[in-house]
């Protein structure tokens, strides 16, 4: 099945190779581009690090505010997904660290493990929820959000993901947030296509509301709000197309 991509381009040459290890082909138009703000590590003494993507210190700026060698060598961390913590470590953090699923999941743990009161410094995106550090506000902990990077939506699709579009091409979209999720049907819908009849897959509910407001007619949302979820969607959706296809024979 040939899939369309629709995150940032360095998320989507790690999505890509999962799923052509999987058998389909991939074409990739990202509507967001992840830039850095400039923000500085905050002065003072910290607790814990807390983040979501590996963004949080992919891009992150490496300036004289950051914490010493040793401090990032034992600060605790609290983050979601092998990625995040991977990019933690090439940025000298080697803390205890403790790895949840999803950002849900994350702040429990962030906020029933630590002794309140604690200072922990959140790692984030400029477009987010507040869920996170509401939930670990209220167990009585100082959340110190830095806004490290911030999404720029795209001036379009590309010219290939529009053609394959076009020409019927792509077996399934996927999306991996509500926001690209809104831009990508925003560009669309500006390029002149109609994608409400097309297959769409949602990594969770929330990034299939706007598909289901968009009144699309095909669309999945992972069993779990992550990649590998996702894959397996396209794999089945992918294996129900090639059983139909057999049951029915070819169109002639």
């Amino acid at each position: 099945m040939q899939v369309l991509l629709t995150r940032a381009a360095d998320e989507a040459m790690r999505s890509a190779r999962k799923l052509e290890a999987s058998g389909h082909s991939v074409l990739s138009s990202p509507v967001l581009e992840m830039v850095p703000t400039g923000a500085q590590w905050p002065a003072g003494v910290i607790d814990a690090v807390v983040a979501t993507s590996a963004r949080a210190f992919d891009l992150f700026s490496d300036m004289p505010d950051w914490p010493q060698p040793e401090a990032r060598r034992l600060m605790p961390l609290y983050l979601v997904g092998e990625r995040t913590h991977e990019a933690a470590r090439e940025r000298g953090f080697e803390g205890p660290a403790s790895i949840a699923p999803d950002a849900k999941e994350l702040a429990t743990k962030a906020a029933t493990t630590l002794p309140a009161p604690a200072r922990l410094v959140y790692l984030a995106g400029r477009d987010r929820k507040p869920d996170l550090e509401r939930t670990v506000a209220n167990a009585g902990h100082e959340v110190d959000v830095v806004e490290v990077y911030a999404a720029q939506a795209a001036e379009g699709l590309s010219e290939g993901a529009i053609a394959a579009l076009q020409a019927g091409e792509i077996g399934a979209i996927l999306h991996y947030s509500r926001r690209s999720t809104e831009i990508f049907l925003e560009l669309a819908l500006s390029a002149g296509l109609d994608v409400r009849s097309l297959t769409h897959v949602a990594i969770s509910q929330d990034a299939a509301i706007p598909l289901w407001d968009a009144r699309c007619t095909e669309v999945h949302v992972a069993e779990k709000p992550n990649e590998q979820a996702m894959v397996a969607a396209v794999s089945a959706l992918a294996g129900l197309a090639r059983s139909l296809f057999v049951h029915r024979g070819p169109m002639t």
